[in-house]
């Protein structure tokens, strides 16, 4: 029996919500990760200017998602100069 979904975020979570808020999280973490590796700072430097610890920046780099919550990856976004847009889809 072949099971299709329609990401990977709801092949690994049962729960739509959860899955979204996990695809969300990823994808700020990756903008994070491409940000720092394009500094040239070190992790105690770039956590310094994104208002954060350097292991919870290394926590983010590591991809520990369950560590990171939205809004202090929204914020550490927003301090290394990203705007932030959303778009919201019905999905139903």
């Amino acid at each position: 029996m072949t099971q299709e979904f329609n990401s990977i975020w709801t092949a690994i979570e049962d729960n739509a919500v959860l899955a979204e808020n996990l695809r969300l999280r990823a994808q700020l973490m990756i903008e994070i990760s491409d940000y720092f590796k394009q500094s040239g700072l070190t992790q105690a430097k770039a956590a310094t200017k994104l208002s954060t610890t350097q292991p919870k920046l290394n926590d983010v780099l590591s991809g520990r998602i369950e560590k990171c919550t939205l809004d202090r990856l929204v914020n550490m976004l927003a301090l290394a100069g990203f705007r932030i847009s959303m778009q919201i889809d019905h999905v139903a």
